[in-house]
């Protein structure tokens, strides 16, 4: 009697380890699940943060843009403008208004102004045109 005691004792001991172990993977596959919602949470809330304004104005510094050769500082600062608006309104295409460019390049093209303000409108679908901002 006392071997089919024993043996009893074992499986009940193999059944609650078994138990332990589904519960374990359980509190594991939780734990993973809210790991992948936080992320997502986080994803969505960074799309979020995205300026989603019709119209919006800024003021552009083009001290990196002194940075290097003289003869190609006006493209630089028209490309600094393009990548600026495509960061901040995650933008795939930039217009640029002629009579921006112009007024970056008042000087020529290597006496460019140190700043200016622009004003971003939302044309189409992640489509911007960017104007010269008259103050008013």
């Amino acid at each position: 009697m006392s071997e089919q005691v024993q043996q009893e004792v074992k499986k009940e001991e193999e059944q609650k380890q078994l138990t332990e172990k589904q519960e374990e993977t359980k509190k594991e596959e939780k734990k993973e699940e809210r790991k992948t919602q936080t992320k997502e949470v986080e994803k969505e809330r960074k799309k979020s943060t995205k300026k989603e304004k019709e119209n919006f104005e800024m003021v552009v510094n083009f001290r990196r843009v002194f940075m290097g050769r003289r003869t190609v500082r006006a493209k630089r600062a028209i490309k600094l403008i393009r990548y600026i608006v495509h960061r901040h309104f995650d933008a795939e295409k930039v217009i640029i208004d002629p009579l921006l460019a112009r007024a970056i390049s008042t000087n020529g093209k290597d006496k460019i102004v140190r700043k200016v303000r622009i004003a971003v409108k939302k044309v189409g679908e992640k489509t911007y045109l960017v104007r010269l901002a008259i103050k008013q």
